[in-house]
This record gives C-alpha cells, sequence and structure tokens, in this order.
C-alpha cells in the first residue's frame, strides 16, 4: 500500500503531470456528440439545459519561435490539469485534437456558462512553469447552450466553435 505512493514520487515531474491529466479525447465533434448523448438524454427528461464551452489553447512561442513536440506535450498536459481543476465534478471536459478543448457544463444556462467562461480565461491564460522555463499561453472561449444553439453534442460543439473570438483576441 505504502509502495504505490513512492513509486508515483520517484516518476520524473513530466511523467507524474501526465498521469493526473489524461483526459477523454474525441478526434472530432461527431464523437464528442456520441460520448456526451447520454447528458443530453438526462437534460430533455428533466427539461434543464446545457452549456457547451468550446476552449482553442494560443500557444506563445519563444522570440526564436520553437517549442519543440515534448515541451508542446507537458505544456497542454499543465493546461488540461489547470482546466479540470476549474470545472465542477460533474461537468464532462474532452481533449478535443491537439489544442482544443471542450467543457460540458451540466444543468447550466447562458449565464453560468458566461460566469465559468470569465473564470477559465483568467485562469487559463498567462504564463505556465514547464520543465523549468516559463511558457506563455492564450484561450479563445466560445460558448452555446442547449437546445437554442443545438439538439445534441455534435450541433452543440459546432454552435460554440463558430462563436469563437477571431484568434489573437484574448
Amino acid at each position: 500500500m505504502s509502495q504505490a505512493p513512492q513509486l508515483v514520487n520517484n516518476l520524473p515531474a513530466s511523467e507524474r503531470a501526465g498521469m493526473y491529466t489524461q483526459l477523454p479525447q474525441a478526434d472530432s465533434t461527431a464523437a464528442f456528440g456520441l460520448r456526451v448523448s447520454r447528458q443530453f438524454a438526462q437534460c430533455r427528461r428533466k427539461g434543464e439545459q446545457l452549456a457547451l464551452l468550446w476552449l482553442e489553447i494560443e500557444l506563445r512561442t519563444r522570440p526564436d519561435n520553437s517549442l519543440g513536440p515534448a515541451e508542446r506535450d507537458h505544456l497542454m498536459q499543465t493546461v488540461s490539469l489547470r482546466l479540470r481543476n476549474r470545472v465542477r465534478g460533474a461537468d464532462e471536459v474532452v481533449h478535443m485534437g491537439e489544442q482544443c478543448f471542450a467543457v460540458l457544463l451540466v444543468a447550466a444556462g447562458a449565464a453560468e456558462a458566461g460566469l465559468v467562461e470569465q473564470r477559465l480565461r483568467q485562469a487559463l491564460r498567462g504564463a505556465y512553469g514547464v520543465d523549468g522555463r516559463l511558457m506563455q499561453v492564450g484561450v479563445r472561449l466560445g460558448t452555446a447552450v442547449y437546445p437554442q444553439a443545438g439538439r445534441n453534442g455534435a450541433e452543440l460543439a459546432e454552435a460554440a466553435r463558430a462563436n469563437l473570438p477571431e484568434a489573437g483576441g484574448d
């Protein structure tokens, strides 16, 4: 029993971080729609709303424009951990491709989504310490609410993506 924590603590920080930041992944909005279909069915039965936040992370490279694959992976792991820790346990966070995330806010409408959007924008953008280096990220967020913006997960994800501000506008 005491061996497990010891083994985890002996791993390099980058490997330890990856153990706790493994979010479910979907490679398309259709796959995301299938993944969250149960939440939509519950909402229909209960007459509740759902809100979806679509996040695109903008990696700000160093002046020499270099950011290696390992650095990019570690940075995205750190961002995903911060993201998961800033939403409720009942909310669904899915990694959508290389630098995108979908956050399904259960039993939340536009007002709640707006508050979460502000909180996430503040929490996620800025400086990250990764492997002893300081790295910067920006974040763009788009929101869509069920049932007004879509009747299923794929439609809602597309609507939230359409609501993203222009690049560089965080």
